[in-house]
């Protein structure tokens, strides 16, 4: 008689079948998921175009310092928030998700805070704007919040925007002034002290000259001394080379002590306008 096979055993209750966990879910079991809502004054530093639409901006925002965020359909007609509200380094009014984990962040609202009066209009402003956004880009990386960095950056984008005005100085006196909040100041006051030299690699005056190249002359230095103690309505008696000369230096100055500041790519545009 032939054996018959065995059946396969039944479980003795039915088992549910496993779902994957939806990403809300994770959301609720873990804290790390669940984006953070927050509003915040922000600085536009850079942009660049992703897809069709959509814009991938660096800003310096008052309450995470700075931050990568994507924005959707900037690109369009009839935009929520236009890409024209997203200029170089624009006073902008943020909603915003951020979550730790993340590199890229969203917005849920953006708009002007401060309009433009006379930047857009002046190519002599906006080539000046476009080379300070640059370095301020590459200068300023920490996601740490620095409230006294961004009231400084805030006024005197406010300022050099006031119609009827050009301050030729304002990018020297800018570069000095942002040193200080970035960790290397340059040693004040010129005329006073005693040298030979300004170390640009050492940050200070010395009597000697050291091995390296990296020097700003007295002269130049008493010229830059000059410009920093002028007011904005005042013109420092610095001829045209020389304020060139010490753009150029300040410049090095920073690709000295910034290691993610090399080439400005923005000064060839700034110096065929002056």
């Amino acid at each position: 008689m032939p054996i018959k096979p065995l059946k396969p055993l039944k479980p003795l209750w039915p088992l549910p079948p496993l779902k994957p966990l939806l990403p809300f879910r994770l959301r609720l079991i873990f804290p790390i998921f669940r984006p953070l809502i927050y509003h915040t004054r922000a600085i536009v530093l850079r942009t660049v175009k992703y897809g069709e639409t959509s814009l991938i901006v660096d800003m310096y925002t008052e309450q995470k310092g700075h931050q990568t965020f994507i924005i959707n359909s900037v690109r369009k007609a009839r935009a929520v928030t236009p890409a024209s509200s997203l200029q170089l380094l624009s006073l902008v009014d943020l909603v915003a998700y951020h979550q730790d984990h993340r590199k890229i962040h969203r917005i849920k609202e953006a708009r002007l805070e401060y309009p433009w009066q006379s930047i857009p209009f002046d190519m002599r402003k906006s080539a000046v704007i476009t080379c300070l956004a640059e370095m301020c880009s590459k200068c300023i990386t920490t996601a740490e919040p620095h409230p006294e960095l961004f009231t400084f950056l805030r006024n005197a984008f406010i300022a050099y925007d006031e119609p009827g005005s050009f301050d030729r100085d304002f990018l020297i006196r800018f570069l000095v002034s942002l040193s200080h909040f970035l960790g290397f100041g340059m040693e004040m006051p010129f005329i006073e002290a005693d040298g030979k030299y300004f170390d640009l690699l050492e940050g200070h005056i010395v009597a000697v000259k050291p091995l390296h190249d990296y020097l700003m002359t007295m002269e130049d230095l008493r010229h830059l001394s000059e410009i920093i103690g002028s007011g904005v309505g005042e013109r420092a008696n610095v001829p045209h080379e020389v304020r060139k000369r010490l753009v150029d230096q300040l410049i090095l100055y920073y690709q000295l002590h910034v290691e993610s500041l090399r080439e400005v790519h923005s000064l060839k545009i700034l110096r065929e306008l002056q």
